[in-house]
């Protein structure tokens, strides 16, 4: 009786046990591809780094550069900040990246003006176009955003359907209530990564800041994202320009939920940045 009763036993036995190996080996297999295909890192993007691409890409800028620093934009440059800040993804098990005590914006010829480029790690960077007219120093409708986690690209392009002065033009007062958008929303339409993006800009306060012991006069502007959709996104930008259209302070709080092919994923970005030297690195 004994060993009759005993081979199912056995059978229910060795069963669970291959059920086990085989739980094991799909779960080895998950957490190889997790870090061995999707392994995420962060490199900071080091200032001589930022300052060897800059003088990479002046060589064939140079006339370009020459009208914009006439037309009283930032002079062109690697500028250093301080800074504090992060970004994350949920997905996956999530990961964090903890950005640089520095990091570094660049300003070089492009279009009609300046482009300045953020580089707080070799896997994220934002992209933004300034030009120079009789309204004052204007952000232009283009620029990128990019980010890398583990392992997966995400270059998003946004294309607005105008321009918007961010510090109007010495011969307008700027102060509230006198500026050219009297203080006002001023709403855009935007695609960003292809998808609709409803930024709103408003020219704020003047003030003061203090760079490297100067005391140096700021115009503040605010860009605002509400969206309440299937996949909201919250964010506030404060950027703080001296009359050049040269960053001197900022400021991000981000939370967003997209869309994957893994389901939503909420990715959350914070910084503050402030500027080290009015003298660029060149």
């Amino acid at each position: 009786m004994r060993r009759v009763t005993s081979e199912p036993r056995r059978r229910r036995r060795l069963f669970w046990w291959w059920f086990v190996s085989g739980a094991i080996v799909i779960a080895g297999a998950l957490l190889f591809v997790r870090f061995v295909f999707f392994n995420d890192k962060a490199t900071p993007l080091t200032t001589d780094e930022a300052l060897e691409r800059y003088r990479a890409s002046t060589i064939a800028a140079t006339t370009t550069t020459i009208a914009a620093e006439v037309q009283t934009l930032p002079m062109t440059g690697v500028y250093r900040y301080t800074t504090v800040g992060r970004e994350s993804v949920d997905a996956l098990g999530g990961t964090e990246h903890i950005y640089p005590d520095e990091t570094t914006i660049t300003f070089v010829a492009a279009g009609c003006g300046v482009e300045m480029r953020w580089d707080p790690l070799l896997e994220r960077h934002d992209e933004w176009n300034l030009c120079v007219t009789d309204a004052g120093i204007e952000l232009q409708p283009n620029g990128e955003g990019y980010h890398l986690f583990f392992g997966q690209e995400t270059l998003e392009l946004f294309e607005c359907d105008r321009t918007v002065v961010l510090v109007p033009s010495s011969t307008i007062p700027s102060t509230i209530g006198d500026a050219p958008t009297n203080g006002e929303p001023v709403p855009l339409q935007c695609e960003f990564g292809g998808e609709p993006y409803l930024p709103v800009w408003q020219v704020l306060e003047r003030g003061v800041r203090t760079v490297d012991g100067r005391e140096i006069e700021v115009q503040h502007v605010r860009m605002t994202v509400t969206d309440e959709d299937e996949f909201p996104e919250h964010a506030t930008l404060d950027w703080y320009l001296d009359d050049h259209g040269l960053l001197i302070a900022a400021s991000l709080t981000k939370e967003t939920l997209t869309e994957s092919p893994i389901g939503g994923v909420t990715y959350k970005e914070s910084y503050t940045l402030d500027l080290i030297s009015l003298s660029p690195l060149r």
